[in-house]
């Protein structure tokens, strides 16, 4: 690598490095306000909750109390339900998710920026083009399920890492009040991220102790040497994790006897070398993921060398170990535990995430940070062609299923069933790893207050809502021990619900109907169903949705709305 680093050199904003850099931030937010929507699998899901979260404790939103309960417990997992429901309540909720989306994407990039210059030697030229390697990360295959806690605490997690970086071995009173401020921001984030702060900080702490260790003086006994580095590396940031590992282990403590699952090392092994947590709803995003991975493996090849070649490592160094920490994790993680899934698709970032602060400790050389900086930039461009026609297809059929909200009425209950998940086309089907349609009637729940009956979120414990036990959809009117609702066709019984709980099943949503083989029982089960007690009331034009009413809704809805119209109630919600 050439190019020497002018001692004292800064780069301005019109250097070639920042122009590239800012060009790539405003392509990343081209698509979340060009698209009528952002489809995501859980997306949709989240505007529901916080939809129902602000109109919950309002006179408008009583009905929402006979089926849905508040969680209060801390979860790890609240961070864009109170943006949602509470900073941005000022807008419609859709609106609001375009925000939250705009700040994920812009934060990202920056929060690894500002951790690149923690770290990096003062006024290196190369941190703005390293920090271009954040970019093919920011629509990863989480974002596209639609874990936006996850996707925020990433950069949660490299800001927090950037103050630490800065203030480490000087970490004081205010300082450490302040971390441990940001630790409980990647807590209430996501508690994956929180728990991979806490290692690396704790590698790099260890690390820095141990270099101390072996410079001490002869004056100083082991002992001694010992003490100091502890105290002055490792306690203050210990100290300062407390409060999110007190939450952490009150959380995990109520969900020791939730389900373990684990992935196959040989599939492990094929998803790190491939960085498959990037391949989402395009299959040639596999080969993408795998010339950035390539892009990794290389440089970090090429430093480890010329580390090597000067005398092994250094102070800085920390950061790779920290890196090898993270590797462990992930191949050591199980991928389901404490209700929480997807930990080794998440694990899977960090590996390469982590090595692009540590590239930032080398003096690289003006052109091989440039270089770098291209090859990051073609790949993130890329990857968004990949993904822009995706996207237009889906907010194409997601625009089709919108058309059945006008035919709701407010205040009332809806089942939506879903028999196509991943949208087939007759050029073929639209999403290659996620399920867009699944929770779609999330986008009905936020424009237009209903009570959304298969809403899984509040069928989880960690998450702000939660359906009353003795009106759980999920137990009441799906049928397991397979998926029920979720199934693909869904297997549910949605007469007896009533019956059952008291509550009741207002409207039925069919989607991608005509995917499903006419003959499956549980597909003639639901037709049996409809023909019992309801009657259609709307088929959308290309038949991707046919709604349904309950013969006795309409009465029902009428007596409703002597105490709040659905006018009213409508109005509240905006």
């Amino acid at each position: 690598m050439d190019g020497p680093v002018v001692p004292g050199q800064r780069l301005g904003w019109r250097s070639p490095e920042s122009l590239i850099f800012m060009l790539l931030l405003v392509l990343h937010l081209v698509p979340i306000w060009s698209l009528r929507m952002f489809p995501t699998q859980d997306g949709p899901s989240h505007q529901a909750v916080a939809q129902v979260l602000r109109l919950y404790d309002l006179p408008e939103g009583e009905f929402l109390h006979e089926y849905y309960l508040r969680n209060r417990e801390a979860s790890p997992n609240e961070f864009i339900f109170f943006l949602m429901a509470r900073v941005l309540g000022f807008v419609p909720v859709p609106a609001a998710e375009k925000i939250l989306l705009s700040v994920y994407v812009l934060l990202l990039p920056l929060s690894v920026l500002y951790a690149l210059r923690a770290v990096a030697p003062r006024d290196a030229p190369g941190t703005v083009a390293l920090a271009a390697l954040a970019f093919p990360f920011t629509y990863n295959f989480l974002m596209q399920m639609g874990f936006f806690n996850f996707c925020f605490s990433l950069a949660a997690f490299f800001f927090a890492l950037g103050f630490w970086w800065r203030r480490q071995g000087r970490l004081g009173l205010l300082n450490g009040t302040v971390f441990a401020v940001l630790v409980l921001w990647v807590y209430f984030c996501h508690v994956v991220s929180m728990v991979m702060l806490l290692a690396v900080v704790g590698t790099v702490a260890a690390w820095r102790v141990l270099v101390d260790f072996r410079g001490r003086s002869s004056e100083v006994s082991a002992a001694g040497a010992l003490r100091e580095g502890f105290r002055r590396w490792l306690v203050v940031p210990l100290l300062a994790f407390g409060p999110a590992l007190a939450l952490m282990a009150w959380f995990v403590g109520q969900r020791v006897d939730a389900r373990v699952t684990t992935m196959p090392l040989s599939v492990k092994v094929k998803h790190l070398g491939g960085l498959y947590s990037l391949v989402s709803l395009d299959a040639n995003t596999v080969a993408l993921s795998a010339v950035l991975a390539a892009l990794f493996a290389g440089v970090t090849a090429v430093l480890v060398a010329r580390r090597l070649r000067r005398g092994g490592l250094l102070a800085a160094d920390g950061l790779f170990l920290a890196v090898l920490v993270a590797t462990v994790a992930y191949f050591a993680a199980p991928s389901e535990m404490s209700g929480g899934g997807f930990l080794v698709h998440r694990l899977n970032l960090y590996p390469f995430l982590l090595l692009i602060p540590w590239f930032a400790t080398f003096d690289l050389g003006r052109r091989a940070a440039l270089g770098i900086q291209a090859m990051a930039a073609l790949i993130a461009v890329a990857l968004l062609s990949l993904f822009w026609p995706r996207w237009e297809k889906l907010n194409g059929e997601l625009s089709e299923y919108l058309t059945a909200a006008d035919r709701i009425e407010a205040g009332s209950t809806l089942l939506p069933l879903v028999f196509d998940h991943r949208g087939k086309t007759p050029e073929g089907t639209i999403a290659f790893r996620t399920r867009p349609f699944l929770h779609a009637s999330g986008y009905i729940a936020a424009r237009k207050p209903v009570v959304d009956l298969a809403l899984y979120e509040a069928k989880e414990s960690y998450f702000p809502l939660l359906f009353r036990p003795d009106r759980d959809p999920y137990t009441r009117i799906g049928i397991g021990p397979g998926l029920g609702l979720e199934g693909e066709p869904p297997r549910v019984d949605f007469l007896r619900y009533p019956e059952l709980t008291g509550g009741r099943v207002d409207y039925v949503l069919l989607s991608g109907l005509d995917a499903a083989p006419p003959d499956h029982p549980d597909v003639r089960s639901i037709q049996n169903q409809l023909a019992a007690a309801y009657e259609p009331v709307y088929v959308s034009p290309r038949r991707l949705v046919r709604l349904y009413r309950h013969r006795e809704a309409a009465g029902f809805m009428a007596a409703r709305a002597k105490t709040a119209t659905g006018a009213e109630i409508l109005a509240a919600s905006r």
